[in-house]
């Protein structure tokens, strides 16, 4: 099985947290699409930056987790700080809840302290305080030897009391964590023998005389990438240094100049803008595409080279440099977010912002931090100011050979010299073919969690747990607030003893690979002891007395009972239908077939004095159990009159409609 294979497999279908690293070119951006679209699990893409983020079709970290922008500390004090100042909204924790993947791109941009507030975060949230980012599977995916974490030497002074370095992997969730290392190993960038070996011996600092005279023998200084007949991309440190060319050289031609403008709709921070919302060309200008062409021609590609040939006030065309000619039509980046909807499990996609326009950026020049991810056949690389070895590894790998690479200056030594905490990283970890045979072990390992998580009640105990807390601080909330959380609690609390009995028995059963056929029978016997006991769980939160006329706290309330409701009905439902096939996929498959039906919770009571008249949500708890109101009437020893008067209350607020009566009811009600 090759390195892409495996990890694959490792995030498909097992639970450990993995770091997928390789060269350029290797395939890591592929990977993470196909991810996309086939990994059945509820997934989040990050990444450190907002157009990282927006490449990879993701959030920023920040975002997703509400991180403040001040340093985290990994205290216990800046914790609870951190926890009381975050006040996310239901709707976050909620997906946060059900994530089960979360994807950190670019994490070698990653600082030690953001990787090890974001375990905080979901330890918290999760109710997981003792499993590393609360349980959820990390799949970690960079190159060290590219862009590094940037610490500030005032930051730097406050972390190093807590860190060795500011690298994600010396993040202290990392040494607990253990993750499966995974390298891209198939570079399908260059093709060149020699030209892998030297950039090889740049990433492993073990660059050789030889290989340094190689690289310096491409050094021109009075180099003209115009005057050379190909087309040349000149690639430097700074953005100060690339603007000044790419406009030194639009200024020279003597063609029209034509500026057109980005259509930014709704949410979308300048932060974030994936190209200049101002673009100003002239026929003869040099260009790169900057966007896969999201037609059905695919006619460009992000970090394709053209030159401008004809502009007007709503056309651009370019020829490419393979000689095809382009009508190049305008591009859309959406700005997303995560959404999880009550009742659902999964984390879905939301669009809250786009920008539009025409996916060009003058490319005379473009810095070497831009060009992160792209291939070009010739490059002209600036290196004189180069302030980190990744910038010169970037740069370096951009080209396909090293007969299209020009040096305008020689490349500096200390520019060519990786940290030695990321040697020592890479140097010891294991090899493939040991990570290939743990394969096996992680995927029973996971099947065990899936089925074992069936049968465990923590989390819904601690949520009750939070919510009894909160609910108690609420002035407005009325009824027999500690008869309902001790019954549920207490109930759950009594399940989850003799629910820990049974992972024993899943653990003993799956590890022994001879008691493997008494699976199923195991998980029917205990679907039979456990689906009554759910579901007089379910219809003990259905009746939940609590009551308040304040709409909010109503509405949160309200919101925590449905999210803690479903769970309980997806465990039940799931718990049945994997006891037919006890597998991964069986797990996934009951999961999507999963449809949960709202109960008719009623907390929010318009009238203070009917929230006091427990007799009339006796009557309601009647009608929600499904009796019609003649049945009610003798049920509750009244007369018919008195039960429509109770039901008229709730009518009248709008609590209640037709819906929920039976058609011989509708008489009984007109009288």
């Amino acid at each position: 099985m090759n390195a892409y294979e495996l990890a694959y497999e490792y995030v498909q279908h097992t639970n450990r947290c993995i770091f997928l690293t390789g060269k350029a070119g290797t395939g890591k951006t592929t990977f993470l699409r196909r991810l996309k679209q086939e990994c059945p699990k509820q997934m989040a893409v990050v990444a450190p930056t907002g157009v990282a983020a927006i490449n990879a079709e993701g959030m920023t970290i920040h975002s997703l987790f509400q991180l403040p922008p001040q340093l985290f500390l990994p205290t216990p004090e800046a914790r609870r700080q951190l926890f009381s100042e975050m006040q996310m909204r239901a709707q976050k924790q909620r997906i946060l809840r059900n994530l089960e993947l979360l994807i950190i791109d670019e994490v070698s941009m990653v600082r030690s302290d953001i990787l090890d507030t974001i375990d905080a975060v979901l330890r918290h949230i999760k109710h997981q305080p003792n499993h590393p980012f609360g349980g959820i599977q990390v799949l970690m995916i960079g190159d060290l030897f590219q862009l590094s974490p940037v610490a500030r030497e005032e930051e730097w002074r406050l972390l190093r009391e807590y860190y060795e370095g500011a690298y994600f992997f010396q993040a202290q969730v990392f040494r607990e964590l253990q993750p499966v290392y995974i390298e891209l190993d198939h570079v399908f960038r260059q093709t060149n023998i020699d030209f892998l070996e030297i950039l090889n011996q740049v990433r492993n600092n073990a660059l050789t005389p030889e290989s340094r005279k190689i690289f310096n023998s491409r050094y021109n200084p009075y180099f003209q990438a115009d005057k050379n007949g190909e087309y040349y991309i000149t690639l430097s440190t700074h953005n100060s240094k690339v603007d000044a060319i790419n406009r030194r050289e639009l200024d020279a031609l003597e063609a029209e100049s034509f500026t057109y403008q980005a259509r930014v709709k709704d949410t979308f921070p300048e932060s974030m803008y994936p190209i200049d919302e101002t673009l100003t060309l002239k026929v003869g200008a040099k260009v790169m595409f900057v966007k896969n062409d999201s037609s059905q021609e695919k006619l460009y590609y992000n970090g394709k080279l053209a030159t401008v040939t004809a502009l007007s006030k709503n056309e651009i065309h370019v020829i490419c440099e393979d000689g095809k000619e382009v009508d190049v039509h305008t591009e859309t980046w959406e700005n997303l977010r995560y959404i999880s909807e009550t009742g659902s499990n999964e984390v879905q996609v939301e669009v809250i912002g786009s920008f539009t326009h025409f996916p060009l950026r003058l490319a005379w020049a473009i810095t070497i931090h831009k060009a992160q991810g792209l291939t070009f056949d010739h490059v002209v690389i600036d290196a004189e100011d180069a302030f980190a070895a990744g910038q010169v590894y970037v740069a370096l790998s951009r080209c396909r050979s090293l007969e299209g690479i020009v040096l305008l200056t020689p490349i500096p030594m200390q520019a060519l010299i990786n940290a030695r905490e990321i040697l020592y990283f890479t140097k010891n970890q294991l090899d493939i073919t040991t990570t290939e045979q743990r394969l096996a072990g992680a995927q029973m390992e996971y099947l065990t969690i899936l089925l074992c998580s069936l049968y465990d009640f923590r989390s819904i105990i601690n949520q009750l747990s939070s919510l009894s807390r909160n609910v108690k601080t609420m002035g407005s909330v009325q009824g027999d607030i500690s008869s309902f959380f001790t019954t549920c609690i207490g109930g759950l609390e009594g399940l989850q003893i003799i629910a820990e009995r049974f992972q024993q028995q899943i653990r003993q059963i799956v590890y022994n690979s001879a008691s493997l056929p008494n699976l199923a029978e195991r998980l029917q016997a205990a679907y039979v002891y456990f689906s009554p006991k759910i579901q007089q769980m379910l219809e003990t939160i259905a009746k939940c007395p609590l009551r308040t006329n304040d709409r909010n706290d109503a509405a949160t309330v309200k919101q925590h009972l449905l999210d803690i409701h479903a769970e309980l009905s997806r465990c039940k439902y799931i718990q049945q239908r994997i006891s037919q096939s006890p597998s991964l996929d069986g797990f996934f498959k009951a999961r999507q077939s999963f449809r949960w039906v709202e109960p008719p919770l009623v907390i929010y009571s318009q009238h203070r004095k009917i929230r006091s008249d427990a007799s009339a949500f006796k009557t309601l708890e009647y009608l929600y159990a499904g009796l019609t109101i003649s049945q009610i009437a003798k049920e509750r020893k009244m007369t018919i009159r008195t039960i429509v008067k109770h039901l008229r209350i709730f009518i009248d607020q709008e609590i209640i409609d037709s819906s929920n009566f039976q058609p011989s009811d509708y008489i009984l009600l007109r009288k």
